[in-house]
């Protein structure tokens, strides 16, 4: 690879990984606080949120991935005109399509990573967080009992917990009632208890201490009372649901499955159909995308030495955040209730963004030369002519 392309490859790598990174954490912060509030709510085990940021991580690359890698190049093109080395680098031959060809063999890497990650990587990963978040609100990790209240734990059994250590799991103040099918009646209270389950989730397992027992017949009429220093209790805990299967909506189907459903079905056999042919241009538009952005964001990175446009990033930033808002909210959508062809919908956007970058492209490029043009003027020598004299004087 020539010296320029290692030079300008090193240029846009760094503010383009920093950018990622930034887009990135924000994305994730952002969303981990209400994880935490979410699965604290629900009284789940706080590791539970790290396992769910992680299936996180594919669908907030591929949100920040476009937006990095704009304004990667785009502020490294802003820094070769500041600092005139955009000058040198046009004087020395370099013309801005050969500047641009070691960002396009980048920008093909970066194709392939996301064409990877919103056809096969977000769908499985999508899929594991949705199962989650139902393993948490279900049970599934563990039986969720709010101190002070009486919960239901079965259609036989009822509970109330005074006071829970978290940490421990250990409570105080218990009191347990347990029906039979016959009308018999046991209520437990104890003083102090811990709190488990069997690995599967199966059952409830109580370690009482210093309490009271109290069988109650059918009837009423006959009390048995028995008091303990310990106890252990096993209670049946009602079947756990089980989670769907992959692939409710398009958002969990891989792209090799949308071609599947397309190729066998048809909008009258399948209710599906629209949701995966839309689903299907998506995924083949968003690495597409990739191919603009370097001409959008030289457009809005050039810019004049002496007169610096602060606008430009920010109307850069504006356009790429429109077209993929129009794309996913509205021409997605659209196209998935089968009103208008993804053709149009989806497509048409595409066409109107690549148009418009590239007239930003021609207009910036033509005002660079220019402001090029008139600098060199502006440098010439200014020769005066020396009077002539009379040889003779």
């Amino acid at each position: 690879m020539h010296l320029i392309d290692r030079y300008i490859l090193r240029a846009v790598s760094t503010p383009l990984i920093l950018a990622l990174a930034v887009a990135g954490m924000l994305l994730l912060l952002e969303h981990m606080l209400r994880l935490f509030d979410f699965v604290l709510a629900e009284q789940g085990p706080v590791d539970v949120v790290w396992r769910m940021l992680a299936n996180l991580v594919p669908h907030y690359l591929g949100l920040a991935l476009p937006l990095g890698t704009f304004m990667g190049i785009m502020l490294a093109f802003r820094n070769f005109s500041m600092s005139s080395e955009l000058d040198a680098l046009s004087s020395s031959g370099a013309s801005f399509g050969r500047m641009m060809r070691p960002i396009y063999i980048l920008i093909a890497g970066i194709m392939v990573l996301d064409f990877l990650l919103v056809s096969y990587i977000q769908p499985f990963a999508r899929y594991e967080y949705r199962q989650i978040r139902f393993d948490v609100t279900s049970g599934a990790l563990g039986i969720k009992i709010p101190a002070g209240e009486f919960i239901d734990i079965s259609d036989q059994v009822t509970i109330r917990l005074g006071e829970i250590n978290t940490e421990t799991r250990e409570a105080r103040e218990i009191f347990l009632e347990r029906r039979s099918l016959d009308g018999d009646k046991t209520i437990i209270t104890a003083r102090f208890g811990s709190i488990s389950t069997t690995p599967e989730i199966s059952s409830l397992l109580l370690k009482l201490k210093n309490g009271r027992q109290v069988i109650i017949n059918g009837l009423g009429d006959r009390i048995q009372s028995l008091n303990f220093e310990s106890f252990d209790l096993e209670i049946d805990l009602p079947a756990i649901g089980v989670f769907r299967a992959r692939g409710g909506d398009e958002e969990e189907a891989t792209i090799n499955e949308i071609v599947t459903l397309l190729a066998n079905e048809t909008p009258q056999s399948s209710p599906l159909y629209y949701d995966y042919r839309a689903g299907l241009h998506w995924r083949i538009l968003h690495p597409l995308t990739f191919l603009v952005l370097p001409i959008l964001a030289v457009a809005m990175g050039v810019t004049g030495r002496r007169r610096a446009s602060n606008l430009k990033p920010v109307l850069g930033i504006a356009i790429l955040i429109v077209y993929h808002e129009l794309l996913e909210e509205w021409g997605k959508i659209v196209a998935q209730e089968g009103v208008l062809s993804p053709f149009i919908s989806m497509w048409g956007i595409f066409v109107v963004f690549t148009f418009i970058s590239i007239s930003l492209y021609t207009g910036s490029i033509d005002q660079a030369r220019t402001a090029k043009v008139m600098a060199r003027r502006s440098q010439e020598t200014v020769r005066i002519a020396a009077p002539v004299t009379d040889p003779a004087e």
